[in-house]
């Protein structure tokens, strides 16, 4: 009976071995009985995947498969062939085998062709896109925003397969060992938004790996995610990887799943599932677009953000305010939990800051490390960053030698960047950022990292000689300050001697020593002015200058000045005129401060000036 038909009819047994072969399959496999019976089913068809020759065998429980598959003839043709396969039933009542109808495709079947099917699929895709622009049209920032349009995109597909639960799965670019339920049409699908799946283990995570469709009837025996689907009792689904053209900036190419469920275990037709390839290839360029407007808005916030941090870097100069500074917005700046600056001190390195996120340090500021310390497996990190004097992205990293209460600080460390910081072809340190998530740094996060550091490098070198100029400075006061307190010594016992001579305490002084001993009490007192001024400098450096603020007559003041010059006035052979209003001039300040700017203005016109100095 079998033989008289005018179909190719082939019959295996539950292994998937051949044990029927009509004469209308000699002709279209261009094998004989004889060659075939006995042998595997999967030889018919070599590039049907192990999972779906086990679908073919069994069906897994379905009353029915329609599938669309390849066939090689044995004259070389590749031959497209619809198959229509049903189970046999065993004596225990479970399938036997399977019995299929093997026909070549003609314009009848194939929706790419003219004809009714044709002009039916045609209309329905037609549609179905027509819709899908009109919401969006309704609302543009609805295909820019990817949870957003998932709502679209799960909806039109449920009007395209009414009798399936739809749900649309995100590869989230911080995770991206799981995917994220991001919309669902369907009582079930749509409780399972805002979930992550595990990729491992599931059949949704099977077509990503395999870049193709998957269909099964036995999602509850192959995926490990049966918690899940025995809530909505589902056994059948069809699982449609959608890929990106190119690789997104966060190296994702496989943007998530599309996935088409049933309860009951049947199959979808080829005209479904051609609608379904068609509408996801739809979405996957949608997804894309959307995808890439958010790592392009994500790269323009990094940026603006490495922009804030030069500027606020700026804004100090002092070394550990700008170092803690660097470290800290660094880490924000490219979504990191950890960041640590090591400056190079010849063959170690010395971490000058450590951070974790929401831990104020990370590392003992100060720890001196080998260049040869930090490692990645056998990358010796820190000697590569110096040799290669530019950013580099590593995996995790470790401390040799680290104490056991640091460890723990460094463990769950996915993703790093190393970056040096350059300056005039010198490695001055090296700033390393880590994640623990697993997301890894792409090009936008170092090109943000290269920003900050180029502006990092020239802030630590000016807060570094800042730094220096003020230790010089301080170095300088104190020189100044002790060179006073030892000049003023020796001076006192001079002073103090001339003054006892000029008193007659050692008796008369002779008329020719009265003008030399004079001289000298006069130069004494210049000196004691110099050394006065000398501790002013040293106050004044410090910022340590007291001030006694009270109300005076600047008349009086002037007339003080006077009489204390007269001495080398008269030395000199000059004349110090005097000058005053005739009503007070009242001010406030400090009497003695007022006092030695008047004294240096007359010492300086004594000394300088050409003929009568007036004040």
């Amino acid at each position: 009976m079998l033989a008289a038909l005018g179909d190719a009819i082939v019959t295996a047994d539950r292994e998937g071995i051949v044990t029927g072969w009509t004469g209308a399959a000699v002709r279209l496999f261009g094998h004989s009985e004889q060659e075939t019976v006995g042998r595997p089913l999967s030889r018919l068809f070599p590039t049907l995947p192990a999972g779906e020759a086990e679908e073919l065998r069994t069906l897994g429980g379905a009353p029915r498969l329609d599938a669309v598959l390849h066939l090689f003839h044995r004259d070389g043709r590749t031959i497209r062939v619809a198959v229509t396969a049903t189970p046999i039933p065993g004596s225990a009542g479970e399938p036997g085998g399977t019995v299929a109808v093997v026909k070549p495709i003609g314009g009848w079947l194939d929706p790419t062709e003219t004809g009714p099917v044709g002009e039916q699929w045609h209309w329905v895709l037609g549609t179905i896109i027509r819709d899908f622009a009109e919401v969006a049209g309704q609302d543009l920032a609805a295909i820019d925003e990817t949870d957003a349009l998932a709502r679209i995109v799960v909806d039109q597909a449920r009007r395209m397969i009414p009798d399936a639960e739809c749900m649309l799965s995100i590869v989230p670019p911080e995770r991206q060992s799981h995917f994220r339920m991001a919309a669902g049409a369907g009582p079930w699908a749509a409780r399972q938004v805002g979930r992550e799946w595990p990729r491992a283990g599931s059949v949704a995570g099977l077509a990503m790996a395999q870049g193709r469709p998957l269909e099964t009837v036995r999602l509850l025996e192959l995926s490990s995610l049966r918690a899940a689907l025995t809530e909505g009792d589902i056994h059948t689904g069809r699982l449609l990887p959608l890929a990106a053209q190119r690789a997104l900036p966060d190296g994702r190419t496989t943007l998530g799943v599309l996935g088409f469920y049933r309860r009951e275990r049947r199959y979808f037709s080829p005209y479904e599932r051609r609608l379904m390839a068609e509408f996801g290839s739809l979405v996957s360029v949608s997804l894309q677009r959307a995808e890439l407007r958010r790592a392009g808005a994500q790269a323009g916030a990094r940026l603006q953000t490495g922009v804030d941090v030069a500027l606020d870097l700026a804004h100090s100069l002092e070394p550990r305010e700008v170092i803690r500074r660097l470290v800290r917005r660094a880490m924000a700046a490219v979504g990191a939990q950890r960041a640590t600056l090591l400056s190079l001190e010849g063959d170690e390195a010395v971490v000058e800051a450590a951070t974790e996120l929401g831990d104020a340090d990370a590392e003992p500021v100060g720890r001196r490390l080998a260049l040869d310390e930090l490692v990645a497996g056998d990358r010796l990190l820190l000697l590569e960053a110096v040799r290669r004097r530019r950013p580099f992205v590593a995996g995790p990293y470790q401390l040799l030698n680290n104490p056991p209460e640091q460890r723990a600080g460094l463990e769950g460390v996915r993703h790093s960047v190393l970056l040096p910081l350059v300056l005039s072809d010198q490695v001055l340190a090296v700033l390393v950022v880590a994640r623990r998530t697993d997301l890894a740094f792409d090009r936008s996060d170092v090109a943000t990292l290269q920003l900050i550091g180029n502006v990092a490098v020239l802030a630590i070198r000016n807060a570094r000689l800042f730094a220096e100029a003020q230790e010089a400075s301080r170095l300088h006061g104190d020189f100044l300050n002790m060179a006073a307190h030892e000049l003023r010594t020796p001076l006192t016992v001079i002073s103090g001697y001339l003054s006892m001579l000029r008193d007659g305490s050692f008796g008369e002084v002779p008329q020719a020593w009265r003008v030399p001993v004079d001289l000298l009490a006069e130069k004494a007192a210049e000196l004691g002015r110099l050394i006065d001024d000398l501790l002013l400098a040293s106050r004044l450096e410090s910022g340590r200058v007291p001030a006694d603020v009270q109300r005076l007559d600047l008349r009086d003041v002037v007339q003080a000045a006077v009489l204390r010059a007269q001495a080398r006035v008269a030395l000199l052979g000059g004349e110090l005129v005097l000058a005053l209003p005739p009503e007070p001039l009242e001010v406030e300040a400090d009497r003695e401060h007022i006092a030695r700017v008047l004294d240096n203005l007359v010492n300086n016109a004594l000394s300088y000036g050409r003929g009568p100095a007036a004040t």
